[in-house]
């Protein structure tokens, strides 16, 4: 099973060198679903449109038929997105069966304030008291635990991705003031109209990005490109 299958490209990725006997593939954004059956088709895949967050019983019966049937499941950086958390991962083990295993990316975020000064910091942090790897990753352990998994792997590392000039400006500078925004709701939900509204936030996270974790690289062809260091963390899970 996928779980966040999006555009149903790492689906078909997971397809073409697992074999799987059957995926399902799960998404709740509908255009995403239309556009994986239009590109990414395949007689091995269902595409089904549903929330893993939902209360169990809320689920449609396509998901629900599959408890304590599913071998693997996997989600590429999907997970930090869900705002009920606690409710995605008791599904997702409900689902796997006795031993079946879970392989999630998460993205996290990264240090915002590394190069200021410990005035700045505090002036900043104000605004913008985000956890740290290491809390962020002790979060995750705990909500894994909460329902009994048993965790084979918890590794947080740093990746490097090249992106095109106009690719990392139009969408993946949007990311993580998005994703920290996400963060700041899950620590203090009463704050949720000021956290979204905050332009001063947006404009911090994305000038902290560019400053700590992004270089430009001239191509051979003079084409300018980005490359980002970015947050991950690593979870391989089984169910006893």
């Amino acid at each position: 099973m996928d779980i966040g299958c999006g555009t149903g490209r790492v689906t078909s990725l997971i397809d073409c060198r697992l074999r799987c006997e059957q995926i399902v593939a799960l998404d709740f954004d509908i255009k995403a679903i239309k556009h994986a059956e239009a590109n990414f088709s395949s007689p091995r895949i269902s595409y089904v449109i549903d929330d893993i967050a939902s209360p169990w019983n809320e689920l449609c019966p396509a998901i629900r038929k599959l408890e304590n049937k599913v071998d693997l499941i996997i989600s590429n950086r999907v997970l930090h997105w869900i705002e009920d958390k606690q409710q995605a991962i008791e599904n997702i083990y409900r689902l796997l069966r006795k031993n079946g295993k879970l392989y999630t990316n998460i993205s996290t975020v990264l240090n915002l304030f590394d190069d200021l000064s410990v005035e700045e910091q505090k002036q900043f942090s104000k605004l913008i008291h985000l956890p740290t790897e290491i809390e962020q990753i002790e979060n995750y352990r705990q909500l894994f635990e909460a329902v009994n998994f048993r965790l084979d792997l918890v590794e947080s590392i740093h990746l490097q991705q090249i992106y095109p000039k106009n690719e990392f400006e139009s969408i993946i500078l949007q990311y993580f003031p998005n994703l920290s925004k996400k963060c700041l709701l899950e620590k203090d939900p009463e704050r949720r109209d000021q956290i979204m509204t905050s332009t001063k936030l947006k404009d911090y996270v994305q000038k902290a990005f560019l400053r700590l974790y992004t270089r430009e690289i001239i191509e051979d062809d003079n084409a300018l490109k980005y490359e980002l260091t970015y947050g991950q963390i690593r979870i391989i899970a089984e169910k006893p």
